[in-house]
C-alpha cells in the first residue's frame, strides 16, 4: 500500500512536470515564430526606398484596400501583403525637427492606442489578423494575433542630415489553454538615405 501511495505520488509529480514543460516550449516557439515575423517586417521596412517609400505619402494603386497614406508595404508571409498605416513627422519647412510623437518606452500591453504617443497623439493601430502557424485547422490549430503602431520621425540636425527614427510597437496574442497570453514590445532604429 505504501509503495502503490508513493508510486502515484511519483507519477503525479512527473505528469505536473511534463505539462507544466509542454507549456513552456509551447509558448517559447510561438514566441520565436512571432519573433520571426516580426522581424522580417522591420527588415523590409529598413530595405524600403527613402524619400518616396519612407512613408509613401500616396495610396497604392494595387492596394484593394486603398489604405491611406503615410503608409509602408511589407509582405507578412508569402499569400498576405499589407500596406501599414505609420505616423509620419516630417522635417520642418527651415529644416529644424519637429518634436517626435513616437513613445520614449514601451506601453503597457493593455495600453490601447489612445495618447501613447510621446506628445500624447494616438497610435494607428494596424491590425494584421490571425495568422496560422501551422497548417493543422479545426480545435487544435494554433495561430497568433498581430497589430503594429508605427512612428517615422525625421530628425535633422546640424551634424547629421535625412536620417530618419523608425519606432515600431508590436503586439501580438496567442491562446496559451483557456488564457489569452498578450505580449507587447518595441523597436527602435534609424534609417539614412545612405544606407545601403
Amino acid at each position: 500500500m505504501v509503495s502503490l501511495t508513493l508510486m502515484a505520488t511519483v507519477m503525479l509529480g512527473f505528469i505536473g512536470t511534463f505539462i507544466q514543460s509542454r507549456r513552456a516550449t509551447e509558448a517559447s516557439v510561438l514566441h520565436a515564430a512571432c519573433t520571426s515575423v516580426i522581424y522580417g517586417v522591420i527588415e523590409q521596412i529598413k530595405q524600403l526606398e527613402y524619400s518616396e517609400l519612407l512613408p509613401s505619402q500616396v495610396v497604392d494603386p494595387t492596394d484593394s484596400g486603398s489604405t491611406a497614406a503615410p503608409n509602408v508595404r511589407v509582405r507578412i508571409n508569402q499569400n498576405i501583403v499589407k500596406w501599414l498605416r505609420v505616423r509620419y513627422t516630417p522635417a520642418l519647412a527651415d529644416g529644424t525637427a519637429d518634436t517626435p510623437k513616437a513613445p520614449i518606452t514601451t506601453p503597457l500591453a493593455t495600453a490601447s492606442a489612445t495618447g501613447v504617443g510621446a506628445d500624447g497623439s494616438d497610435a494607428i493601430d494596424n491590425w494584421i489578423g490571425a495568422i496560422p502557424l501551422s497548417t493543422v485547422t479545426g480545435s487544435m490549430s494554433q495561430q497568433i494575433n498581430l497589430n503594429f503602431w508605427i512612428w517615422i520621425d525625421e530628425i535633422p540636425d546640424a551634424r547629421v542630415s535625412e536620417v530618419k527614427r523608425i519606432t515600431v510597437v508590436y503586439t501580438y496574442s496567442y491562446q496559451d489553454g483557456s488564457a489569452t497570453r498578450i505580449v507587447r514590445d518595441r523597436e527602435v532604429f534609424l534609417r539614412s538615405r545612405f544606407d545601403k
